[in-house]
């Protein structure tokens, strides 16, 4: 398993586009860092970094990247 430095993936429990992206993690063997937005730290961190409250949010070096299919495409080339 490869674990990914320098990203962290928000996620929202019960989340069909956050169980995909976490499908994909498991049939590649990457790990990254997982942020519940149940947890309202977490949320207001989402919010103060992408602006919104949407999850999957893949944050990269500090900037987000939102949909479950552009998250997984990058997550592809890395």
């Amino acid at each position: 398993m490869s674990k990914l430095e320098n990203m962290h993936l928000f996620v929202k429990p019960g989340c069909p586009y956050c169980a995909k992206v976490d499908r994909f993690l498991a049939e590649a063997g990457i790990e990254i860092e997982h942020r519940s937005v149940a947890d309202p730290a977490n949320a207001d961190e989402l919010v103060r970094v992408g602006g919104k409250l949407q999850s999957p949010c893949l944050v990269i070096d500090g900037k987000p990247m939102y949909e479950s299919d552009d998250i997984i495409a990058y997550l592809r080339t890395v």
